[in-house]
């Protein structure tokens, strides 16, 4: 079975959008910069682990970079501010490994998006497929089924069913589907 792309692309996409806030608080000097950016790497990391992705132990060593001063044998500067430097020093390669690992998914749920787009838009124009105000769902597997079925369509079918799960291409035609248009 495959895993889910937008289980992915969602959350990833979600903690990029939370970047710039951290940027933010070490600009400002905040005391909650660095339990800010390790919640945030943490998050990220979890998103990594439960979706089998390795460079999870990329964030774990950027995360562990920024523990080292803790462990060191030198005061002379205070462990804070060397946590802080660290942290600085790997906001821009973290965020970075994040955008590197989103960019693949994102492109194949684009293109998906994309192809979606078309079939549905090749069936609107017949008018074979109205929505009833019934069961939406039954409406997305009715249009599913044509896609599968009809001689014209079944390429762009198969062609989905190689880029993501058929979790994923029920949810990404259930947000392409605008009901009202297909009265």
């Amino acid at each position: 079975m495959k895993k889910s792309l937008l289980n992915i692309v969602i959350p990833l996409r979600a903690q990029l959008l939370l970047f710039p806030a951290i940027v933010n608080s070490l600009e400002r000097k905040e005391f909650d910069f660095l339990p800010h950016l390790d919640r945030w790497m943490k998050e990220v990391e979890a998103i990594l682990v439960n979706n089998s992705i390795p460079d999870c132990a990329e964030v774990a060593g950027f995360r562990s970079k920024i523990l080292a001063p803790a462990f060191a044998h030198t005061h002379k500067v205070s462990t804070r501010k060397q946590q802080v430097s660290v942290a600085a020093g790997v906001l821009y390669d973290v965020q970075n490994l994040v955008l590197n690992v989103l960019k693949p998914y994102e492109i194949k749920v684009g293109e998906s998006r994309e192809l979606i787009s078309q079939l549905l838009s090749m069936v609107k124009q017949t008018g074979a497929v109205k929505y009833e105000n019934g069961d939406f769902q039954s409406f997305i597997n009715t249009l599913w089924n044509l896609f599968c079925t009809h001689q014209q369509l079944k390429p762009g079918a198969a062609k989905l069913q190689t880029l993501l799960s058929s979790a994923d291409i029920m949810r990404l035609m259930a947000e392409e589907v605008e009901p009202s248009e297909w009265i």
